[in-house]
């Protein structure tokens, strides 16, 4: 019986691996060619954190940013889109209330050019429920902008109470 020698990692196996691998790279990269480095996104210190009433009972919530998330692509105008999901935390005391409520969370967003003037600006309100016995919740906002090269985003909570 003859013995034939077999590698895992044999030259053409090999060859083939890194010809499928090339093609798979460069697939990529031609799709994501738009992908670029987000502008940065700041909040001042007193809009991070901020104290919002409910809707039917008037309880107190503490609302926060935790965290955000960006993603951005390059657009034909020379303008980069960002898609922004920024992180919330609610929270509410059970003693003064446990029903169920909604909360709506004022936020503030500005569009800065690279000589940090304001391009635009808005005002929203992010609602969302709280459940029976439920003390903390932590949804995402998502937003969308169009951000010149060079510019930056602010994005602030503000009190209603």
């Amino acid at each position: 019986m003859k013995h034939i020698k077999s590698s895992l990692f044999s030259s053409s196996r090999l060859f083939g691996c890194l010809i499928g691998c090339s093609f798979v790279a460069m697939a990529a990269c031609s799709k994501s060619d738009s992908v670029v480095m987000c502008p940065s996104v700041t909040a001042p210190e007193e809009g991070a954190r901020v104290f919002v009433q409910t809707d039917e009972s008037k309880q107190i919530v503490n609302a926060r940013f935790n965290g955000v998330r960006s993603s951005c692509k390059a657009q034909n105008d020379g303008t980069i889109k960002m898609e922004i999901k920024a992180g919330l935390k609610l929270s509410r005391n059970l003693n003064q209330n446990a029903l169920a409520d909604i909360v709506a969370v004022p936020m503030m967003t500005a569009i800065l050019d690279a000589n940090d003037v304001v391009i635009s600006n808005d005002v929203f309100g992010y609602r969302n429920g709280f459940d029976k016995d439920v003390a903390k919740l932590y949804p995402v906002a998502e937003m969308d902008f169009d951000v010149p090269v060079g510019g930056r985003i602010v994005l602030s909570l503000q009190p209603n109470h």
